[in-house]
């Protein structure tokens, strides 16, 4: 009996770290001073509670909670599987996939392998960051199972995700097949899917996007608005709006609701086309199921305006979006300074430009570059230099593309010397130009 006695204050400490975890009522300041508090007087009993602490301040530092780990290991205390899954999480996340190796071995070694799946995981994201997600596969479709350690979705999906970042969408597909085929427990699931369908859309892949869908459909995988949006944004992209509006249809028939993102797919593809019925008929059905559009869909309806150069009504928008309460960000704004350079609108321009840094938002590198092309195009130097003042009065110091802008145009007009000389103040700035020589968009 007497082995399996826990002091009364030991026993208190640990029941108010457990209720404070799981409160989410411990910083890491507190979890450090429980911890060596709880170290002194700790038992076999007490690794739950040093798991908690270990845990909080991993969270924070993984650094920091791999050092935990070393003072429990030479304790009076034997760290369990979680223990262990914790450190491997630490080591992975603080760079140090190496030490993550060795403690999964430890874990093998004591036989827990066969419920290691979270650590397993850790391992596997870790792996898949650094680029390395053949060696992650070779894990899951070997090493795992050889432990009896059976891989879940999570497993699977950390693979896809590895795959699609490293632009081998065809071989995440592949694995898709391959998991159908084999038939067994773990199938996958509408995220498996999301990720496949996004990363064969990212890599032009829409036919083999398309099919995997329909595929995905038929395995009875109810699809959800991520899903049904990729797909529409792929669709858009190359103009098969029909298929678009079926899946939207799709959609609609499986009770998902479309949601903004969707709906300004649908606007930017017809948009493209230069079927603005449609565009109308979009923005109604919009309204019919209660779906607002955001800022994202005044910027998709501003830029087909100025780029059709009618840039009063692209006002009228910015202006009413104001109105509703939508606060147009940096892109927004870029947009409509885009429209007036192509009309050469010069004040209105500044005015925009004046009306960013009163609503709170400062004009940052690009924007000052569409206002430095538009007047560079005109061949207007004095103003060209006077935007570089005004740059420089709000902070912000011209970077090489503005740099370049305008040594292009003293070239240009045969002012070689002032070319050079301005050439030479980049270079006293610290900057390193690459390529000077700059087209303007105009």
């Amino acid at each position: 009996m007497s082995g399996h006695f826990v002091p009364v204050d030991r026993r208190i400490l640990e029941q108010n770290i457990k209720a404070r975890y799981h409160a989410g009522d411990i910083g890491t300041e507190d979890a450090l001073h429980l911890f060596d508090e709880l170290l002194q007087c700790a038992g076999s009993s007490s690794i739950r509670a040093i798991n908690y602490l270990v845990t909080t301040v991993g969270r924070d530092s993984p650094a920091l909670g791999v050092s935990l780990f070393n003072r429990v290991a030479s304790a009076n205390v034997a760290p369990n599987s979680m223990t262990y899954t914790i450190l491997v999480d630490c080591c992975c996340r603080a760079g140090r996939l190496d030490l993550g190796f060795a403690a999964m071995g430890h874990i093998i070694k004591m036989g827990f392998a066969a419920d290691a799946i979270v650590t397993f995981s850790h391992l596997l994201k870790a792996i898949c960051a650094e680029k390395k997600t053949s060696y992650a596969m070779d894990i899951v479709l070997r090493i795992m199972p050889m432990f009896n350690c059976v891989p879940d979705n999570f497993s699977y999906n950390i693979l896809f995700k590895g795959l699609c970042n490293e632009r081998r969408s065809q071989e995440a597909l592949e694995l898709i097949h391959m998991m159908v085929q084999h038939g067994g427990s773990c199938q996958p699931n509408v995220v498996s899917y999301n990720t496949v369908v996004d990363g064969l859309l990212k890599e032009g892949e829409v036919g083999k996007a398309y099919t995997l869908f329909s595929e995905m459909l038929r395995q009875g995988i109810s699809p959800d608005v991520v899903t049904c949006t990729s797909i529409i944004s792929g669709m858009c992209k190359v103009h098969a709006m029909d298929k678009a509006e079926e899946v939207l249809q799709q959609m609609l028939d499986r009770r998902i609701l479309p949601d903004a993102a969707t709906y300004n797919c649908l606007i930017h593809g017809y948009y493209l086309l230069g079927q603005c019925e449609e565009v109308d008929r979009i923005f109604k059905e919009m309204s019919r199921n209660g779906v607002q559009p955001n800022i994202v869909t005044y910027n998709i309806q501003m830029d087909y305006l100025c780029k059709s150069g009618r840039c009063a009504e692209a006002r009228k928008i910015f202006d009413s979006m104001i109105g509703l309460g939508q606060k147009p960000v940096v892109t927004t704004y870029s947009i409509l300074l885009h429209g007036y350079a192509m009309e050469k609108s010069f004040h209105d321009m500044h005015c925009l430009i004046d009306l960013m840094v009163e609503n709170g938002i400062a004009p940052n590198h690009p924007v000052y570059n569409i206002l430095i092309s538009a007047c560079a195009q005109e061949e207007m130097v004095s103003e060209v230099m006077h935007i570089f003042t005004k740059m420089r009065q709000q902070g912000l110091n011209p970077n090489v593309a503005n740099y370049g802008v305008v040594v292009n145009l003293l070239s240009r007009i045969g002012r070689m010397d002032d070319a050079m000389s301005l050439f030479n103040q980049m270079i006293t700035e610290g900057l390193a130009p690459d390529i000077i020589v700059f087209t303007p968009p105009y």
